[in-house]
């Protein structure tokens, strides 16, 4: 009897052990799947925080090579999923003179981060546009606007060390003078949002968005207008 009793006894605890264990993996289980998608979530936005990062070093040496005749700079980029690409579908029209721009582009996830024309742009799902960057505008009587046109052609994705090498390939000063006391600047681009915010921040006035066409314009108060304009060779290298 006494041996029935120590062996229901052990079997009972056996049982238990059993139950609290399968209790405590099954926890874990739920736990980990359950934080995952946030611990994932995570991870990507600060690798997009880190590319937020480089792409400022990038505008850096883009506009050394431009303004300052810098020889070849040379910007790292660690990327970890996404596309990086150069597209060439975005132009600014300063006193009805159009001149080409260009925009390096980084789309990862559902968000885009740009450099264009010496500012960068971060782009929403839904369009909103946010200025990481404020382009490099000369605002006054006499003002000076950047055109910066991004040559080359190139896309990769996947993950590893990407480096782009930025070199002048032509430069020029062209002067805009006023009619009627102002000189019109108009600008298609993806992140025409945020050309609209920055154009208003500088004082432009009549300012007119068309979203079917990706455009803003407006006006700007001034004497005249110098367009700084240069082309610059971006060449892509990997590993």
């Amino acid at each position: 009897m006494k041996n029935l009793i120590e062996s229901e006894s052990a079997v009972s605890e056996s049982v238990s052990f059993i139950l609290t264990m399968g209790i405590v993996i099954l926890s874990s289980a739920l736990i980990y799947y359950s934080s995952a998608p946030i611990l994932d979530k995570s991870e990507k936005n600060a690798h997009f925080q880190e590319m937020e990062n480089s792409f400022s070093y990038l505008s850096q040496n883009i506009d050394k090579v431009g303004y300052e005749k810098a020889p070849i700079r040379i910007t790292e980029l660690q990327i970890k999923g996404g596309t990086l690409t150069i597209a060439h579908n975005s132009v600014i029209t300063i006193g009805g003179i159009p001149y080409s721009l260009g925009s390096l582009e980084y789309i990862f996830e559902d968000k885009t981060l740009a450099y264009e024309n010496t500012g960068i742009w971060v782009k929403y799902p839904n369009g909103a546009v946010i200025i990481l960057s404020k382009p490099s505008f000369s605002a006054g009587n006499i003002t000076t606007i950047p055109a910066m046109e991004l040559l080359g052609d190139y896309w990769t994705g996947g993950e590893g060390s990407i480096r782009i090498n930025s070199k002048i390939y032509s430069s020029s000063i062209n002067t805009v003078n006023a009619e009627n006391g102002s000189v019109s600047v108009e600008i298609n681009s993806s992140y025409y949002r945020g050309w609209e915010e920055y154009l208003e921040e500088i004082g432009a006035r009549d300012i007119e968005v068309d979203d079917a066409n990706t455009t803003v314009k407006s006006n700007l108060t001034v004497s005249l207008v110098n367009i700084d304009s240069n082309q610059i060779i971006t060449e892509l290298l990997e590993g």
